[in-house]
């Protein structure tokens, strides 16, 4: 460790006893090189075939960090000799610079909040001061997210928001529990519907669809458990009634799904539902049908009219016929999936 320090020394006076014509040189041979080299880690990372993206994502970020890191510490050797000589002035600066980049100055501190306690790394999904999307970038004074709309989909935009805000917003992290996650379908209704039928077609659907990984997302949830020490529910879907106001009422439906299908998983579960919905509408309009048809083939096999009624006896509905007991449906089922590979677990 001397004898480093002693050679970044002995550069330093060599620098300074130059001419501020050699130190420019040198200064635009270090930034040349730091771009060159930055851009050969992108080629390299954006070419190479093994491993995810999020890791060659995170591999390159930490090399484009670690080139600024030694950028910097070359120009403060480059210039030293020449910052030295201006010291009484920047003093006399200070409280101007320190009020004009107070901004930069929380920026690192949230970076180096965000470094100690790391609420999110590159590749996760979270959500911050009304900004949602996955993580793309992360610098020393800003972080770059992929937007994410409310519906799951990416838009194609991103979001640039300084690492300050860490320091005044909280961070919701949505893809904390690795592979696997607990996520929640919504159906409104009036509260003049047969709600328990529609919680029921819900639940069934739920069931049919999150069957193939069930027994898998509950085998990674007791991990999790005992990795953070945590009491984490069920991984069974799960359908419940919540009363919105006097003229709505959601149908939630709670159901395992894996991390990178949440939105399609959903998708499938709705899609199940309204088919139900529309079978079990068709099984209603074909019984007057097919009552009515065979009240019309009797008289024309030779059987006798039905007698009228006696006075005072009951009069038959409109229809004429009785309805029929209701039928129960199922969901369609989906192909099962593949397994989902497991992402590694922090420690605690």
């Amino acid at each position: 460790m001397q004898a480093i320090l002693s050679f970044f020394t002995d550069v330093r006076d060599s620098v300074s006893a130059s001419s501020t014509l050699s130190q420019l040189f040198a200064t635009v041979v270090v930034l040349v090189a730091a771009m060159m080299v930055t851009r050969s880690a992108a080629k390299y990372y954006r070419g190479k075939d093994s491993g995810s993206t999020g890791e060659r994502r995170t591999a390159y970020t930490a090399v484009r960090n670690g080139v600024a890191v030694v950028v910097l510490i070359l120009l403060l050797f480059l210039w030293g000799g020449q910052l030295r000589h201006f010291a009484l002035s920047v003093a006399a600066l200070a409280a101007a610079v320190a009020i004009a980049s107070k901004e930069f100055v929380m920026s690192a501190l949230g970076s180096l909040m965000r470094a100690t306690q790391r609420p999110y790394a590159v590749g996760d999904i979270i959500e911050i001061n009304g900004m949602k999307g996955e993580v793309l970038i992360i610098d020393l004074f800003s972080t770059t997210l992929l937007e994410e709309a409310q519906s799951g989909y990416v838009t194609g935009r991103t979001y640039q928001f300084p690492n300050m805000l860490l320091l005044l917003n909280p961070v919701r992290k949505s893809s904390t529990m690795g592979s696997f996650v607990l996520e929640a379908v919504r159906v409104p209704l009036d509260p003049a519907d047969d709600v328990v039928a529609a919680e029921n077609r819900l639940l069934q659907s739920a069931v049919v669809v999150c069957e193939p990984w069930v027994q898998q997302a509950d085998a990674h949830f007791r991990r999790i458990e005992g990795a953070y020490l945590v009491a984490l529910p069920e991984s069974r879907p799960v359908a419940l009634i919540e009363p919105v106001d006097a003229k709505r009422v959601d149908v939630v439906v709670r159901f395992p799904c894996p991390s990178n299908r949440r939105m399609a998983v959903g998708q499938q579960i709705l899609n199940g539902y309204y088919s139900m919905i529309r079978e079990d509408k068709k099984a209603r309009a074909a019984t007057p049908a097919a009552s009515a048809a065979a009240n019309a083939a009797a008289p024309a096999a030779g059987t006798a009219p039905a007698p009228a009624p006696a006075s005072g006896a009951a009069l038959p509905d409109a229809a004429g016929v009785t309805p029929s007991p209701a039928t129960t449906y199922t969901a369609p089922q989906t192909p099962p999936d593949r397994p989902v590979p497991l992402r590694p677990i922090d420690p605690v």
